[in-house]
């Protein structure tokens, strides 16, 4: 009986919503900074004092994102970002390099946003929500891959260039992707984009 009431209040919502609700879609591009990926390795073969390097380091990203501007000031959006590729080297203890790899970071999220108007076009904006962070690691043509759930949080501005389009400038943290051999893996970006609203 639960589920029919959700339901029924769900239904009731978009119903009731105000005339300037409105979808939206966007691309963006920028860079993203990934943490904790770089650190000592141990395992069975592997000999004592051997790091990975080349991982801690900002690459370009690129996203795609939509949503629904419930009211002036509230939203949900959903979003996919490619944070890029790194080249990854395994070094021993005096810094040889052993083995070369990649490792590939993405995200997939749906947050709730806000918005504050301001004079001239202007607006600020905020966002949180879950974000589902995925990573895969590539090394000698044998590849590996997982994901991990987070809180994610962002801040921006935009600027509305006509009432359907507009640019936005966004830092966004996805949080924790993974674990690291040097600890927590974690990323986050900034971006600029373009926003058009259907």
């Amino acid at each position: 009986m639960k589920k029919v009431f959700l339901a029924a209040a769900i239904a009731a919502a978009f119903v009731a919503m105000p005339a300037s609700a409105q979808w939206y879609a966007g691309i963006g591009a920028g860079s993203s900074k990934a943490t904790g990926i770089d650190g000592p390795i141990t395992g069975a073969g592997i000999p004592a004092g051997t790091r990975l390097t080349g991982g801690d380091n900002s690459k370009g990203m690129y996203k795609l994102y939509g949503g629904y501007q419930i009211t002036p000031n509230w939203g949900v959006e959903a979003q996919y970002a490619d944070l890029g590729n790194r080249d990854v080297v395994a070094r021993n203890v005096a810094g040889t390099q052993i083995v070369a790899g990649s490792i590939k970071l993405s995200q997939y999220s749906i947050a709730g946003t806000g918005t504050l108007p301001l004079a001239g076009g202007f607006s600020l904006l905020g966002k949180l929500g879950v974000s589902n962070n995925r990573g895969k690691i590539s090394v000698q043509g044998v590849s590996d891959s997982g994901s991990k759930s987070s809180l994610m949080a962002g801040i921006g501005a935009a600027y509305n260039i006509t009432p359907a389009l507009a640019v936005r400038l966004e830092y966004e943290d996805f949080g924790k992707v993974g674990d690291g051999f040097g600890g927590s893996i974690r990323a986050n970006a900034y971006s600029v984009s373009l926003k058009y609203a259907f």
